[in-house]
């Protein structure tokens, strides 16, 4: 678990510096290499959304940076652009998304759950962890647990506990003692909610009750669960 001390802008920078020296060392098949966990992306391509979504914060656009026709700008905006250059670009914003969010801590919470997801993304592509990443994991796994218990709660009525295994626990809205809980490792429930994990996976996590209806149709924060190999 990250120092308590250790603030979400500085696990960005840190995850981010890491991140940037482990892609520039890739050849063009390397970043060439689709990542099964974004299928329309290459590594390059995951490499411009993080650094697109850092772009269009700083300029000002509205509405939510993280949804498909977002991403697909982000990344398409920079399909012509070297490796080298969209580092360059990604480098260039560090000081003023380091202001932005020591301004907002929620922006610099909600950055650096992106960053580490697609961090895992590429791991699972080039072989090579990310020890910043695994630094960061819970507490982005932090920022999703309220998210999934706001959607299991309004689209189905039940109450979701949810614990993890790095020794926090959120208790689930209004339980009547009857909540549905979910215990998890951080990084299995970070990659379970955002569609990295498979639902047979997902379903494997500790769950109180048989979580069908809820990976039915509240479970994923983002699109579906991912396919099976």
């Amino acid at each position: 678990m990250p120092d308590a001390q250790t603030s979400p802008a500085d696990l960005y920078a840190d995850a981010r510096d890491e991140l940037i020296a482990a892609l520039i060392e890739l050849d063009d098949d390397a970043l060439a290499q689709s990542v099964p966990s974004c299928p329309a992306w290459t590594v390059k391509d995951v490499a411009a959304h993080v650094c697109g979504l850092n772009a269009e914060k700083l300029a000002g656009v509205q509405g939510s940076l993280g949804i498909d026709e977002a991403t697909t700008r982000q990344v398409g905006d920079r399909v012509a652009m070297s490796l080298a250059e969209v580092i360059d670009e990604w480098r260039s914003h560090s000081e003023p998304i380091a202001a932005l969010m020591e301004d907002d801590p929620n922006i610099a919470t909600a950055f650096l759950a992106d960053l580490v997801v697609h961090a895992y993304d590429l791991v699972e592509v080039l072989g090579q962890p990310v020890a910043a990443a695994d630094a960061a994991t819970p507490i982005s796994s932090h920022r999703y647990v309220p998210l999934l218990q706001t959607r299991v709660s309004e689209q189905l009525g039940v109450d979701l506990t949810v614990e993890l295994t790095d020794g926090t626990k959120w208790p689930a809205p209004g339980d009547d003692g009857e909540a549905v809980t979910v215990v998890s490792s951080p990084h299995d429930f970070l990659r379970g909610v955002t569609g990295r994990h498979t639902r047979a996976q997902v379903e494997t996590l500790n769950w109180s009750s048989d979580p069908a209806e809820i990976l039915d149709k509240a479970w994923n924060q983002y699109g579906s669960f991912r396919a099976a190999d």
